[in-house]
């Protein structure tokens, strides 16, 4: 009686590891771009804008890397919802930002 679950996959689809870094990388770039305009008080540079825009693309990205992951055979289902969650989130937070340092 060994039932195969199919959270116990050992492979795990390369679009969502990439999916991840992505997230990873682009929850950074934010970090980074609220840092700097914290500590320019909204005056900073352009790169500051540079960043936060570069996290949205980033999380763009991941999004439609998450998206290639559910469509593959390989396994790892919880990889690929964390992947998708987080980017959808990441993307959420970056389009609010941009639009709220658009109007300011």
């Amino acid at each position: 009686m060994n039932k195969k679950n199919v959270y116990s996959v050992k492979s795990v689809s390369i679009d969502s590891v990439i999916s991840c870094v992505l997230a990873a990388v682009s929850f950074g770039c934010q970090i980074a771009a609220m840092m700097l305009s914290y500590r320019y008080g909204g005056e900073g540079p352009k790169i500051v804008g540079l960043l936060e825009f570069a996290g949205l693309l980033m999380a763009f990205t991941g999004i439609m890397f998450s998206k290639s992951a559910w469509k593959s055979p390989d396994g790892g289902i919880i990889m690929k919802r964390v992947s998708g969650i987080v980017n959808a989130l990441l993307l959420i937070i970056a389009m609010i930002l941009y639009v709220v340092g658009w109007l300011n």
